[in-house]
């Protein structure tokens, strides 16, 4: 219904408008009138209400706990306009809406393949499914019928290549018109390359290194801001990532909405030391975990981190596994797990604050069940963040968001590190690509390719 512009404002999509009660607990809106999914269907309050009724209904599809907290239900009004009933206020409602959870697919699609639908996807936008070959590509084809015009591209072939190397190889040897998350040490090459353009684009995502606060020492403030305090943030975005990243002070990254500009921890090794003293851990041996390949230059980030922690005498012992079996292992229960510092990232595709830090934070979201995956409970926190949540203003919005930061930041419940830039390369030949901060590279009508 809505979407982000390429400065992350929402702007109208399949919805022309809306309005909202003076509560918070309605929304009404209008919608893009002619518009026909992919199976030739017609896209209208219908539809609406059967993506809410599905999202609330058993079925449970993809996000579906996006909106299942805080929607009560949608009602047609008209073949154009529908409405939308809320719980509870709701202040990010619309950037929910933004998320790629929130696309409208055709009912008849859905009653068709039921939960393949995934394997079928059918929407209004401007190209049409035409195959999946799991691993390896997603053909897509121009949407001849798109309400925002005919598409300029006929064809769209993604394909998945997990080797940095490999995609920068395709890129060079003319196999590919477009790559993602190119390495920063790959980036002065390819500038230099006069048949390439090279984006290096500041993300909404944060990294860190979350603390399991079920273990001692770290139940102690101090040892948490001992470790913020030992790393070197501005060495590691200078020389690990070669100024394609941002030192960040808390979990929430700057291009997230909310982002409240606040003081961190300077890098102060003596500091730290102090602070290890008071506490009583002059000398620590820690467990840290990062994955490898998840993100760009993740293992040597932790290896940064690593070394960092020895200057000031704790003794990190890092090591990696599979990404599946790192999320698994880092989302067990308090007493099924070992971990102590383990690297994480979160970019909240809602591209707002309360998203980037709700989940990860609050004291329902503990693992298992949620995304607190360190164990961290605050009930000044959980009350911030609540007030965020049910704000009626933007303004209530942003300063709940503010307080969320400033507890975020004392507590310490992670070692704040960088938010890194997504890096995207294509041949000059390729123009009209949309890059997103949430990390999303899209092809739209405007599209195109010179022959």
């Amino acid at each position: 219904l809505v979407r982000f512009s390429t400065k992350m404002q929402l702007e109208p999509a399949l919805a022309e408008s809306w309005t909202s009660s003076k509560d918070g607990l309605t929304w009404t809106f209008k919608l893009r009138k002619g518009v026909r999914f992919h199976d030739g269907t017609a896209f209208d309050a219908k539809a609406v209400k059967y993506f809410f009724d599905r999202v609330l209904g058993d079925e449970k599809p993809f996000k579906a706990s996006l909106y299942t907290p805080f929607v009560q239900g949608a009602q047609v009004v008209d073949d154009s306009t529908v409405r939308v009933t809320l719980k509870q206020p709701f202040a990010a409602f619309l950037f929910r809406l933004a998320h790629s959870a929130g696309g409208i697919v055709s009912p008849a699609a859905h009653q068709k393949w039921g939960k393949d639908l995934t394997l079928h996807p059918v929407g209004t936008g401007p190209f049409k499914f035409v195959e999946w070959v799991k691993g390896d590509r997603v053909v897509l084809e121009r949407n001849d019928g798109y309400w925002g015009g005919r598409p300029l591209l006929d064809r769209v072939t993604v394909k998945t290549v997990k080797e940095d190397s490999a995609r920068v190889l395709m890129l060079e040897s003319g196999d590919t018109d477009l790559i993602l998350n190119i390495p920063p040490e790959d980036i002065p090459r390819l500038r230099k390359d006069a048949r390439f353009a090279v984006e290096s684009i500041a993300t909404a995502r944060a990294l860190y290194i979350m603390i399991n606060l079920k273990k001692k020492p770290f139940d102690d403030v101090r040892v948490r801001q001992a470790l913020n305090h030992a790393i070197n943030r501005e060495a590691i975005v200078k020389s690990l990532f070669q100024n394609n990243a941002e030192a960040i002070s808390g979990i929430v990254a700057p291009l997230q909405n909310g982002y409240a500009k606040l003081p961190g921890y300077a890098y102060d090794p003596k500091k730290a030391k102090e602070l290890l003293a008071q506490a009583g851990v002059p000398a620590l041996k820690v467990k840290l975990w990062s994955p490898k390949g998840r993100y760009v230059k993740d293992f040597e980030l932790a290896q940064a981190v690593q070394q960092d922690l020895s200057a000031i005498g704790v003794d990190a012992a890092l090591s990696t596994m599979e990404w599946g079996a790192y999320l698994s292992a880092t989302k067990t229960g308090p007493e099924q797990t070992d971990r102590e510092l383990f690297l994480l990232g979160w970019s909240p595709s809602t591209g707002e604050a309360q998203w980037g830090t709700f989940p990860l934070l609050h004291s329902s979201q503990l693992a298992p069940k949620g995304d607190n995956r360190g164990f961290f409970v605050s009930k000044a926190l959980d009350d911030a963040l609540d007030k965020a949540t049910t704000a009626t203003s933007d303004q209530t919005r942003l300063g709940a968001l503010r307080e969320v930061q400033q507890i975020v930041i004392k507590e310490a419940p992670a070692i704040f590190l960088i938010s890194p830039n997504m890096i995207v390369g294509a041949t000059k030949k390729v123009h009209g690509v949309v890059n997103l901060p949430l990390e999303l590279t899209y092809l739209t009508e405007k599209s195109w390719k010179e022959k």
